[in-house]
């Protein structure tokens, strides 16, 4: 079921690559799409399983406090993409090594990957910045946790970086700079509403030192 219902995401992202791009021999732009349709599909049908309260949590969070992060990521990730494929379909713009475009599969892949987990180890990772009084939230110290406070984000970065490689264009890449200036302006937001209203997060922050990237941020 959740692969079905993961099919129409990956549609829409190989209609902005190849509509864009004006033809459908690309296999990376295949490879792409194919793999978030994959990852989507496995990690919501496990995690639907382990905790299926958390996809309903996900899908439609009752609330919200950085609504402003939605409104800029998507429209900029849609973009990246109609840019990667006019650049690498019709224009020529840049050209990416193929050691590189692996290279940004492999970041996409660790990025979804770290993603995955903390889905499979949070039952609380809502996509909403918000506090789940009503489901008693509790904070989540294992799994990735126990490297990072904010895993997901983690997951994010390594997707935003390797993204545009992958695709072949350096200028798509550009396109996800605001992208990750954004998402650390939500864990800097994310984290002191944790700081401010959940229990026990205090005590967690001062182990795991780290909110994205460990040692840096």
């Amino acid at each position: 079921m959740m692969f079905v219902k993961a099919l129409p995401l990956a549609v829409l992202f190989g209609l902005s690559l190849f509509v864009s791009a004006g033809r459908i021999d690309v296999p990376a732009f295949w490879l792409y799409a194919g793999l978030w349709w994959l990852n989507a599909g496995s990690t919501y049908t496990l995690a639907g399983r382990r905790h299926p309260e958390l996809v309903t949590e996900r899908m439609r969070p009752p609330s919200d406090r950085d609504r402003a992060t939605r409104r800029i990521v998507v429209p900029l990730f849609f973009a990246h993409m109609v840019v990667a494929g006019l650049d690498v379909g019709r224009f020529g713009w840049s050209t990416v090594p193929l050691s590189l475009q692996v290279l940004g599969f492999m970041l996409i892949a660790g990025g979804l990957w770290f993603a995955d987990w903390t889905l499979l180890s949070n039952p609380f990772a809502s996509s909403a910045v918000r506090i789940q009084s009503e489901r008693d939230q509790k904070v989540i110290t294992h799994g990735p946790y126990a490297i990072v406070r904010h895993p997901m984000y983690l997951g994010v970065f390594l997707v935003a970086t390797g993204s545009g490689c992958a695709l072949g264009s350096w200028w798509a890449s550009l396109l996800l700079l605001p992208v990750l200036a954004t998402f650390m302006r939500r864990t800097l937001l994310e984290d002191r509403m944790l700081h401010d209203e959940l229990p026990g997060y205090k005590e967690y922050a001062a182990r795991v030192r780290s909110r994205v990237v460990p040692g840096i941020f």
